[in-house]
């Protein structure tokens, strides 16, 4: 009997595994180019700890862009509308603590 529960047991975990690596495969990953990711770190490291709502830190930034990567982060956030909520995706898991968004080398 003991080995009929080890065996079911092997099982299950087996199909834990199946469904686990199916789910990762399936899963879609949010990047961001490290160029614009260093951007947002740095303003979100100068902001105060009281100021880090990041949808309102969003909308109040673009003053703190550097003016020589400014058209870069423009140009990024203007090329597909999905991008400015990667942003905010990436702030938010900055400000939980944990990454939601995969910094990618830039094109």
């Amino acid at each position: 009997m003991l080995r009929k529960g080890a065996a079911m047991s092997e099982e299950i975990q087996g199909w834990r595994d199946i469904i686990q690596q199916n789910g990762k495969r399936r899963q879609p990953q949010l990047t961001i180019p490290k160029s614009i990711a260093d951007e947002f770190d740095q303003i979100y490291e100068d902001t105060e700890e009281y100021q880090k709502n990041v949808a309102q830190m969003f909308s109040s930034m673009q003053p703190y862009f550097v003016l020589e990567s400014y058209p870069e982060i423009l140009h990024w956030l203007e090329d597909d509308v999905k991008n400015t909520n990667v942003v905010l995706a990436y702030l938010a898991g900055k400000a939980l603590g944990v990454d939601l968004v995969k910094v990618v080398a830039d094109e």
